[in-house]
């Protein structure tokens, strides 16, 4: 999953105004999406699916993907390479498909 996209020139252009407020704001809001998507991910292994029932990670274990299971989402260190982010993006149909 994906949030904050084209937030970056929102952000310095309240930082630009000294609208620390906004510019917080943004960055918080993009920080909350990533931890709500964390959330889910974790709730999958150890609930939903639960193949990992007894994890408990550490935030360095997390970012280090300790965990049992891939997530092969382009940018992720399962699968750093971005050239088919495109692709992806074309066979989802993302503009049709999105609010």
């Amino acid at each position: 999953m994906t949030t904050g996209i084209g937030i970056e020139p929102h952000v310095k252009r309240f930082e630009e105004q000294h609208d620390d407020y906004h510019a917080i704001l943004l960055k918080a809001w993009r920080t909350a999406w990533r931890r709500l998507y964390e959330r889910l991910h974790e709730r999958v292994r150890r609930e939903f699916w639960g193949y990992a029932a007894d994890e408990a990670l550490d935030n360095n274990a997390l970012i280090s993907e300790k965990y049992q299971g891939i997530r092969p989402a382009p940018g992720y260190p399962a699968c750093p390479e971005h050239t088919e982010k495109r692709t992806l993006w074309q066979l989802l149909d993302v503009e049709n498909n999105t609010v």
